[in-house]
Formats: C-alpha cells, structure tokens, sequence
C-alpha cells in the first residue's frame, strides 16, 4: 500500500502540464488564463485513481471593500489508510461588488492548491498583469453599470468628473487610479440615493 507522498508523485507523474484554456479580457489588458474547471476535471481523475481525498477542514474570509479574501485550511486523505493524511494551505481572492465574493476567491483558492500540490506547470504568471491595471478595468466595469443602472446621463456625469479633476473626460476609460476612485464613490452615492 502506497502512502500519501507516493500516491501525490503519482497524480505529479500522470499530469505534466496543463495548457491554458481560457481567455481573460479586462479593457485593454488580455491574457491567457488556466480554468478552475480544466484543473479540477484534470486533477480530479488522477485523485480518483491513486485514491486520494481533498477537502476544507478551516477556512477564514476577510472582506475588503469589493475584495474578498479566504485563507483556507485543506486536508488532502490516503483513503487506503484514513490516519495518513496532510494538510494544506491556500489562499484565494475574488473580487466582486453583489455576493460572489467568496465563491469567487475559495475557486481560486482551490485551483492554485491543486496546482501548487502537485507542481503542474501551466505557463501562467499572474505577476505579469499589474494588479493596479486589473482594479482599474474592474472599476470602470462598475462606474459604467451604474452610470446605466441609475439612468445617469453618460455626458453629464463625465462633464461633472472633468470639471473636478480640471481634465477632460470624454469616456470613463480615460479614467485611472484616484480619478476612477473618486467616479466610483459618486456614482454609488447616487446608486444608495435611489
């Protein structure tokens, strides 16, 4: 019988590499991206095979604003002999502005603990695509709901945000940093107001 180290060399030895699967697309900033559902099906079948078993044993959520981060605590179990066990941890970000927060950040969490277990090379450097740029395009994605959600008049609104910023304005994809900090806060302002 095989212990949890040998049977976690085997799933290493069965999966290589995983290609990247999905496109990602935040306003002008593009890459290739490794699916939560290829890395799981793809895991999944080896774990199956060598007999292994992960789950949550802990998790802590911290919310920040429309971040959400969870810190979770996994047990991975040689289901051959249940006291042969190790435990692991992983972290995991979702950023949404309704309730899908923490889905978000525990399927994140959950695809980087398979990967990182079992060094599964996908090509991916989430280090390359500046986190800055990525909260930029997620703001203006919302400035841009809520301009449409409370009937704000595009023209008008944007009149209003160059007038402040002494900076013309003719999208809100101009905006960036503390500009689209300051849109955002005044556009849920008037969301609340509704």
């Amino acid at each position: 019988m095989a212990n949890i180290y040998l049977k976690i060399l085997e799933v290493m030895k069965a999966i290589e590499y995983l290609n990247k699967d999905d496109a990602v697309k935040y306003g002008q900033t593009s890459y290739k991206a490794m699916s939560e559902e290829k890395v799981t099906t793809t895991v999944r079948k080896e774990l199956i095979k060598q007999g292994l078993v992960v789950f949550p044993i802990k998790q802590d959520v911290i919310k920040d604003g429309n971040i959400t981060t969870t810190n979770t605590t996994y047990r991975m179990v040689n289901v051959d002999d249940p006291t042969d066990y190790i435990d692991l941890a992983s972290s995991g970000q979702g950023a949404d502005t309704q309730d899908k927060g923490v889905g978000k950040a525990m399927t994140y969490s959950f695809k980087y603990l398979l990967l990182r277990t079992f060094a599964i090379p996908t090509g991916e450097d989430p280090d390359k695509i500046a986190s800055a740029q990525i909260d930029d395009e997620m703001k203006r994605t919302e400035i841009k709901r809520l301009i449409e959600v409370t009937d704000t008049d595009t023209v008008v609104y944007l009149l209003a945000m160059s007038k402040h910023f002494k900076k013309e304005f003719k999208s809100v994809d101009e905006m960036q940093g503390k500009e689209l900090d300051y849109a955002l806060m005044r556009i849920q302002e008037k969301a609340r107001a509704k």
